[in-house]
């Protein structure tokens, strides 16, 4: 428990706990020196980068073991280009600086703009950047019935 309690330390010290921006020059240093990062390349006038904005700001207060952050497109050319990012919004999930995983616009969260945080929250776990914190984030739900029709019970939170 001591060693978990230091690892969150630390951690919460490297910024991880909540979503940030980072700019061109914060990138490398950002993503080699945690283990797990998450980026979302996002454009300020789209709406659905607003919309990732506001599930990974959720999930970056809750699951601490990675380093989650935004860095804007348009101010960063070098890495859109050695990162093939060609579509937006676009997560890409590093472990140890390397990237392991990308979610490229909304095709893998159900296509639409409104979506469950928990649907993205699962899609990152599965990417290998994120640990399960229960049952409902490691897909172990329960489907019931509820005012006639099939319900969700998992995406009642977040």
């Amino acid at each position: 428990m001591k060693a978990k309690q230091a690892q969150k330390l630390e951690n919460l010290a490297k910024g991880h706990g909540h979503y940030s921006e980072i700019v061109e020059e914060e990138f490398l240093p950002a993503v080699t020196k945690t283990r797990y990062t998450i980026v979302h390349f996002y454009h300020k006038d789209f709406e659905r980068c607003k919309v990732v904005d506001h599930h990974l700001s959720m999930i970056a207060k809750k699951h601490i073991e990675s380093r989650i952050m935004k860095l804007d497109a348009e101010k960063c050319p070098f890495f859109i280009a050695k990162l093939q990012v060609q579509m937006l919004p676009t997560i890409i999930s590093f472990i140890d600086g390397v990237a392991v995983d990308r979610i490229i616009g909304f095709e893998e969260l159900g296509g639409q703009d409104e979506f469950p945080t928990l649907v993205l929250t699962r899609r990152l776990i599965e990417g290998g950047c994120l640990s399960a914190l229960d049952r409902k984030e490691r897909g172990e739900i329960k489907i019931s019935k509820k005012n006639g029709r099939n319900h969700d019970a998992s995406d009642d939170d977040y």
